[in-house]
């Protein structure tokens, strides 16, 4: 009779010793809620992770400053971060710009340095999935940012003033590697700024060319090019 109160602490012993190590596994099922979820990962598509993105071409077109107008072209940069469709990055823009020794004997040049803020976004994508045989991704483009624009006349002089750009572009990049993938490919691009034009003394209303009305000059000068580059990431 003296056997039955230790059976029974036995009993008890070894059933909380059954639930016990369910308790932890129960509270981390809990935690994620109900079934057997796992912790939130990283994306497993490449393509949809954050990563850095930097690009190195050239801008070739046509600037207006002022009165002054002709061909542009020079060194393109940027670099910045892309997270899937979106990239935030930062640019730097070095221009020869000013009047084109076609149009004037003695032409007005300069250069230009451009630095901006700009965001890019693509509206379309082609390829870049996680199990794609071709490791390769197409991007439809655009783009928008603030810059400021500082000219500096090769007779002296210097011009600062800001500006907003805008542009439309394809991009084809490509994966090299699997665990630590990096990409490279090449892009191209119609970029438009626009930025208030100088205050001049001949702003009065005229014809500047066959018209039945004369008005003052365009408040804006607009430059137009052409952007090709580089772009690579890891």
């Amino acid at each position: 009779m003296q056997r039955t109160p230790l059976l029974i602490l036995a009993a008890a012993l070894a059933a909380g010793a059954i639930t016990l190590p369910a308790a932890p596994a129960r509270a981390e099922r809990m935690a994620y809620g109900d079934g057997y979820a796992e912790p939130p990962s990283r994306p497993k598509n490449p393509w949809q992770r954050l990563r850095f993105e930097g690009a190195v071409g050239a801008l070739v077109g046509s600037q207006r400053v002022g009165y002054l107008s002709g061909t542009g072209g020079g060194l393109h940069l940027d670099a910045g971060a892309r997270l899937d469709r979106l990239y935030l990055f930062g640019e730097y823009d070095f221009l020869s710009v000013g009047e084109s020794s076609y149009d004037a004997p003695d032409p007005v040049r300069g250069f230009m340095h451009r630095f901006s803020a700009s965001a890019r976004y693509s509206l379309g994508v082609l390829g870049g999935g996680e199990r794609s045989d071709v490791p390769v991704r197409g991007d439809l483009w655009i783009e928008g940012g603030l810059g400021d624009q500082i000219v500096t006349w090769h007779e002296g002089g210097r011009l600062h003033r800001r500006d907003v750009s805008f542009g439309l572009g394809a991009q084809a990049t490509f994966r090299i590697g699997r665990e630590r993938p990096r990409y490279l490919g090449v892009y191209y691009a119609l970029k438009v700024t626009v930025a208030e034009a100088p205050e001049r003394k001949d702003d009065d209303p005229m014809c500047a060319g066959p018209c039945d009305e004369a008005t003052a000059p365009s408040p804006y000068d607009v430059g137009i090019f052409f952007n090709f580059g580089v772009p690579f990431g890891r």
